[in-house]
């Protein structure tokens, strides 16, 4: 009906007139927003690599869960598009499995230390503005060429750091919540997450418990693997009045035999296990060759503790040392 009215002669002038500041508005708008936008892009060193977002991320896809507790602590559970597996049960809160849980999984094959591989088109699929994964997981370079930032969990660089070869601290944790807060634009939520992490490993205190071996058993019982001194299983012992008998290892984890250790001869045993019946764990362990042999299984003192309370540096890693002085207190 409009396009039927008669204006009056000087209404082109006035419209003019009006749109000159107007327009004037819009360019100080666009200025501003170019402005905002080049301050939110933020950089990170990561992997010997520098990762770069434009702007906080608002579709996260992750390959593998070690991250889901990170952060569900920095409030960005609802980011996440796509995973890769099932979350293991009894580590998060319920919402986080209820947002999680109605995602599909994505397809991926087995690379060569059993972890996930996803293929570059399943990824692209999901349309992701940031991919967190191991780096032997993805194809970095290709994700840079579709302009997908990825973050790679410390714990899993091809390439580790010097530093990264150094007995872990929670430092550790530290780093990954802030550098994970930086690239989400929660730096202020990051910060809270430290401080009160800093502050209750301060309120508990251990006493001695003696010595303890961390391992990971696979292929049936026949290999294990001891978590040496850069990995988060020494301070989460120290933490729990534990001394690990393999920290002055320079490697994050590694294969030994049963004879190895003996010779170091651990008070306590702690098998690490992925999911699924711990039972099972103890039992893979128990058909070891030579395991009887060791004093701590003559002498029951072995338990079976969720591999997400120690490695990889999460705020899981600070409830390890609570869970640990569980286990041993059942011990009698």
């Amino acid at each position: 009906m409009l396009s039927h009215l008669r204006l009056p002669a000087l209404a082109p002038v006035l419209a003019l007139a009006l749109a000159l500041p107007l327009a004037g508005c819009a360019a100080d708008a666009d200025d501003d927003q170019e402005s905002s936008g080049s301050s939110s892009a933020v950089e990170i060193q990561n992997c010997g690599h520098t990762v770069t977002v434009e702007a906080p991320p608002e579709r996260v896809v992750l390959v593998n869960n070690d991250p889901v507790a990170n952060l569900e602590a920095l409030g960005a559970i609802d980011r996440v598009v796509a995973i890769t597996a099932d979350l293991q049960e009894g580590l998060y809160d319920d919402a986080t499995y209820d947002a999680l849980g109605s995602l599909d999984l994505l397809s991926t094959e087995t690379n060569a230390t059993g972890g996930s591989v996803v293929s570059q088109e399943a990824l692209l699929g999901a349309e992701p503005d940031l991919v967190i994964a191991p780096e032997n997981a993805v194809d970095r370079a290709a994700l840079e060429r579709a302009g997908i930032p990825l973050y790679v969990p410390t714990a899993y660089c091809n390439d580790p750091s010097p530093e990264l070869s150094e007995t872990a601290t929670f430092d550790r944790v530290w780093t990954e919540v802030r550098d994970l807060g930086t690239i989400l634009g929660e730096s202020e939520r990051a910060d809270e997450v430290v401080a009160d992490g800093e502050a209750e490993l301060a309120a508990e205190t251990a006493p001695d418990a003696g010595t303890a071996v961390a391992l990971y058993v696979s292929s049936g019982g026949s290999v294990l693997s001891p978590y040496g001194g850069p990995s988060m299983v020494t301070p989460v012992f120290e933490a729990a009045g534990l001394t690990n008998v393999y920290a002055e290892s320079d490697e994050r984890v590694f294969d030994v035999n049963v004879e190895d250790v003996l010779s170091r001869d651990p008070g306590t045993i702690v098998l690490l296990y992925s999911g699924g019946d711990p039972q099972e764990t103890l039992d893979a362990f128990a058909s070891a060759p030579g395991v009887d042999d060791l004093a701590a299984v003559r002498d029951g003192r072995v338990v079976a503790l969720p591999f997400s309370y120690t490695d990889p540096p999460s705020v899981l890693s600070l409830q390890g040392p609570a869970q640990l002085r569980e286990l041993l207190a059942g011990l009698g």
